[in-house]
C-alpha cells in the first residue's frame, strides 16, 4: 500500500499516485483507494470530459456513486472513505490521472465539501480562486500568480469547507498545476522544472511539492474569468448571480445536485459570498498584460495587509 496526503485526507492506496504528497504509513487513514470489481448501475452521460473521453455516471440504491471512462477505468465511491478502481488500462500514469480527478471528487462530495471546477492560489494569507468557461484561462492565471511568488492550492478541482462560524476555507489539494506549452513559454517557466502529463499534447505539470500548504486557507476572492469585450473589465457579482454562476462551475455530474443536495449547494454559495469578494474579470490579453495585472494585484493586497 502507498501512503499519500491530499485534500486534507490521509490516503492509503493500492495504486501509485505520483501527483500526491507522500503521507505517513502509520497514520490514521481517511480514504482507502483499492482495486476491485463491482457491478455498474444504470449509467447516464455527463458533461465531464477528460482526454477527450466523455464520462458516464451512475448511483445505486446504497448511495454508492460511479464514474466510468470507456477503455480507461470505472470508479465506485462509497461512504466518503473508500474509492474502488476497476482498471481497463494498464498504463499507471493514465490510471493515476483519472483517479485523482473527478473520481476523488466523488469522495469529497460524499464528505460534504463545497466543490468548484477552479484553480486556486495562496495570496498573502488568503486563497484566491479562479474559474470560468473552457479557455477562459483558469490555470494560466494561477500559473501567473505562482510566477509572481504565490503558492498553488489546487488545480481543476477546488474543495471548500466551512468552520463553526460558516467561514469558507479552501482545502489544499495536491501540488500539481497543468499548463499548456504556450503558457509555459509566455510566462517564461523553466521547462526543466516541469513534467509532461498524460492529459493532452503540449501540456506540462508544475509540481511544487516542497513548501506546499498543508493547512486550510481562508477564502478571500472568487474571480470569474472571461474574454468578452462587451462586459466590464471588472465588476462584482450580485447576490442573485452568485449561486447560479457557482452552480455552473460544479465539477461533478450535475445530476448530483438535486433535492437537498441542491439546497445545500445554494446555502454554501451564500456562505462564500458573505465572506469573500466574488467578481467577474476580463482576463488581460497577452502574457505581459496578465503578468502586470497579477503583480499589481499581489502588491496592492500585500500592502493593504501590511497597513491593517
Amino acid at each position: 500500500m502507498h501512503a499519500y496526503k491530499a485534500f486534507g485526507l490521509n490516503i492509503s492506496s493500492e495504486i501509485p499516485l505520483p501527483e500526491l504528497i507522500e503521507g505517513d504509513p502509520a497514520g490514521n487513514v481517511d480514504l482507502i483507494i483499492k482495486i476491485g470489481d463491482f457491478n455498474l448501475p444504470k449509467l447516464r452521460k455527463t458533461q465531464i470530459y477528460r482526454r477527450g473521453i466523455r464520462a458516464d455516471f451512475g448511483q445505486d440504491l446504497s448511495g454508492n456513486l460511479y464514474l466510468t471512462w470507456e477503455h480507461l477505468a470505472a470508479f465506485q465511491a462509497s461512504e466518503g472513505n473508500v474509492l474502488t478502481v476497476l482498471p481497463y488500462t494498464q498504463d499507471p500514469n493514465l490510471l493515476s490521472l483519472f483517479t485523482v480527478s473527478e473520481a476523488m471528487g466523488l469522495i469529497l462530495f460524499q464528505k460534504g465539501y463545497f466543490l468548484l471546477h477552479a484553480s486556486s492560489v495562496l495570496v498573502g494569507d488568503e486563497a484566491w480562486c479562479f474559474m470560468g468557461s473552457p479557455g477562459a484561462g483558469k490555470s494560466t492565471t494561477a500559473a501567473a500568480f505562482i510566477k509572481a511568488g504565490c503558492k498553488l492550492l489546487s488545480d481543476d478541482l477546488t474543495a471548500i469547507d466551512f468552520n463553526s462560524s460558516n467561514v469558507p476555507y479552501i482545502i489544499p489539494a495536491y501540488p500539481q498545476l497543468k499548463i499548456w506549452d504556450k503558457t509555459v513559454n509566455g510566462l517564461e517557466y523553466d521547462k526543466t522544472d516541469l513534467q509532461p502529463v498524460s492529459e493532452g499534447v503540449n501540456k506540462f505539470s508544475y509540481q511544487p511539492k516542497q513548501g506546499f500548504p498543508s493547512e486550510p486557507v481562508r477564502l478571500g476572492k472568487i474571480i470569474f474569468l472571461h474574454k468578452a469585450r462587451n462586459k466590464k473589465s471588472s465588476q462584482p457579482l450580485n447576490a442573485v448571480e452568485i449561486p447560479t454562476e457557482l452552480l455552473k462551475n460544479f465539477p461533478l455530474p450535475v445530476i448530483l445536485l438535486s433535492g437537498d443536495a441542491l439546497k445545500i449547494h445554494f446555502l454554501q454559495s451564500f456562505k462564500c459570498a458573505k465572506s469573500a469578494d466574488i467578481i467577474q474579470k476580463r482576463r488581460p490579453e497577452g502574457f505581459d498584460k496578465l503578468a502586470s495585472w497579477v503583480e499589481e494585484s499581489v502588491s496592492i493586497f500585500v500592502n493593504s495587509e501590511m497597513n491593517v
